[in-house]
């Protein structure tokens, strides 16, 4: 018999609501690995396409230019990237990436496969800064914390490989809880709270015209977010919503009142609003990256009551026997054990990441993960490195009576996630006050890949719009536009400088806008160090035009000089007419 102390009911009660605000569920983080190895795939498929022109030393970053430029990459940054110049060893190192992203899909040594995923990610982003956005920066960040959480704990080869024996209890909680959950759900709402706070101008917080002025900006702009415009009204109130559900929107995250649908009601916010942003503008993967991320809040609420809803409401589900289901189950895992566990284990072999059988699957329907898979009754069992432990005593008594209970984290992993936890907030702290952290525990950050800022049309969006142009001069005497050498396309286009019907399709991806957009601005060079660094990377891109398309051409269509022209369009209120200005970045010699 169990007798409880006065006060333990209460604390009992506090701890458990601790673990629901903070924990998260097994099946919520599964659903998180399925969809990060998704997104990092996704990057290395839209980026290999230029992985000659942004990665190797013939294109427009050079390594001898990269580690010079301490204001492109930190001195304390690495990668392996810079072991060698050739395209080839780019390939190699993306190659060996997309197979540890493979084995993260689906959940093969897991933590090995996200250690590995999140290591070769950070090297490629550090091997070009310039093609980054804020939604790579995310990205490598959910990678690292997803490094110290048991990702693979449920749906995966993992699952498949623990024994019956070693699996706790059907009905023991699904609920995870660590330091490491609490990091990961700080980290995305640190996100959302600090972008906040850098948004300080007038359109943000007084007259509601961020978003006029943001979908003004025909770089980004979709179809949709310019038809938008004839709605200003709309678009003030859609301004300061967005404002109020970035700053208190996270609130919800953590509500302890109605957790569970209060919490959903919040993720389905975000995702609503990242989809928003995704159908108005061209900002690259970053609306994806974050819409997904918010899938790890998902609690057993959504699981336990709204899923088995929705399985019901499809077609032939209502109508499926138990035996029909057991056939379903039985046939993905005999083509799962059959097909799939073989080829791993001949894929991974060579490196010494694996044996080449799976011990202690004793059934097929071991790799489905129980009834993880099936009923709504929670199932939850310990996996390869996610350090589960059991108390003597009292919890001991409590799993024997199959009550239900959290999964916890083992005592490093716990310190190591709160000090990361404490770093990236000083880190966040520093970008928005006087508050600074010392040199030696700065380093650490751009070394991890932890830096972050999350100045996001802040602190007002930008008043200024415009399109690039690349006059080339040719030794026969013809001139050609050389933007369309970024889409590989080197044929004699026309030059002109008249405004393009569709900006955001005149440059080839969000990578090269990006880059395009660092060799412009002039917001943030007031060091000549600065301005020098800019005029290095532009004459980066002048020998890269000059090389490549040379190489393709030959007599009189060679290329003997450039420019790189902006034609600048200043955003004005609405009714106003700006003034069209070109701005020559820069004139190239190919003869240099």
């Amino acid at each position: 018999m169990i007798t409880l102390r006065k006060g333990e009911p209460a604390r009992r009660g506090t701890g458990a609501k601790l673990v629901e605000v903070f924990g998260a569920d097994l099946r919520s983080l599964a659903i998180l690995r399925i969809l990060l190895a998704l997104l990092v795939l996704v990057v290395f498929v839209t980026r290999v396409a230029d992985l000659a022109a942004h990665y190797s030393d013939q294109g427009i970053l050079p390594r001898a230019s990269l580690v010079q430029d301490t204001y492109v990459l930190s001195p304390y940054s690495f990668s392996l990237n810079l072991m060698s110049g050739e395209p080839f060893f780019q390939a190699l190192l993306f190659g060996v990436a997309a197979v540890a992203a493979l084995a993260m899909l689906v959940g093969y040594h897991t933590r090995l496969a996200t250690f590995v995923v999140w290591l070769l990610v950070l090297s490629i982003q550090f091997r070009n800064p310039l093609v980054l956005n804020a939604g790579d920066i995310l990205l490598r960040l959910l990678l690292f914390w997803s490094i110290f959480l048991p990702l693979g704990a449920v749906w995966s080869v993992d699952r498949a490989r623990l024994s019956p024996r070693s699996a706790t209890p059907r009905r023991f909680s699904m609920q995870f809880f660590s330091l490491a959950t609490v990091a990961l759900f700080l980290q995305i709402a640190f996100v959302y709270w600090f972008t906040a706070i850098w948004k300080t101008g007038d359109e943000w917080r007084v007259d509601g015209t961020a978003l006029y002025y943001t979908l003004s900006n025909d770089q980004y702009t979709t179809q949709l977010g310019a038809y938008l415009l004839n709605f200003p009204a709309l678009l003030t109130v859609l301004t300061f919503a967005t404002l109020a559900l970035e700053a208190l929107g996270p609130f919800l995250l953590f509500s302890p009142l109605f957790t569970g649908p209060v919490r959903t009601a919040a993720v389905v916010a975000f995702v609503s609003l990242h989809s928003g942003i995704w159908l108005t503008m061209e900002v690259g993967l970053f609306p994806w990256i974050s819409a997904f991320c918010m899938v790890c809040f998902l609690p057993a609420w959504f699981w336990d009551r709204v899923l088995p809803k929705l399985r019901a409401a499809l077609p032939g589900q209502a109508n499926m026997t138990r035996r029909g289901k057991r056939r379903l189950r039985d046939a993905v895992a005999y083509l799962v054990q059959t097909y799939l566990m073989p080829l791993w284990a001949i894929l991974s072999s060579p490196m010494g990441a694996t044996k080449p059988y799976i011990p202690g699957l004793t059934s097929r329907n071991e790799w489905l993960g129980g009834n993880a898979f099936g009923d709504s009754s929670p199932a939850a069992l310990s996996v390869e490195g996610a350090g589960v432990t059991v108390e003597k005593g009292e919890r001991r008594r409590a799993v024997a009576r199959s009550e239900p209970g959290a999964l916890q984290s083992s005592l490093a992993t716990n310190l190591l996630a709160f000090f990361f936890l404490l770093y990236i907030f000083c880190w966040n702290l520093m970008m928005v006050s006087s508050f600074s952290i010392p040199t030696p525990a700065y380093q650490l950050g751009p070394f991890l890949g932890l830096s972050q800022n999350w100045v996001m049309f802040a602190p007002s969006p930008p008043k200024e719009d415009g399109w690039w142009v690349i006059p080339g001069n040719l030794r026969g005497g013809q001139q050609v536009d050389l933007i369309s050498v970024m889409h590989n396309d080197y044929g004699l286009q026309e030059v002109s400088y008249k405004k393009p019907q569709d900006i955001v399709g005149s440059v080839k991806n969000a990578q090269w806008h990006k880059y395009l957009e660092y060799i412009t601005t002039t917001e943030y060079n007031d060091t000549p160090e600065r301005r020098a660094d800019q005029r290095e990377q532009r004459e980066n891109l002048g020998r890269y035009l000059c090389r490549t398309w040379n190489m393709r051409h030959t007599d009189d269509e060679l290329l003997t000089n450039l420019q790189i022209v902006y034609v600048r369009e200043p955003t004005l209120p609405a009714g106003q007419h700006p003034e069209i200005q070109r701005v020559t970045l820069l004139k190239y010699s190919c003869q240099r």
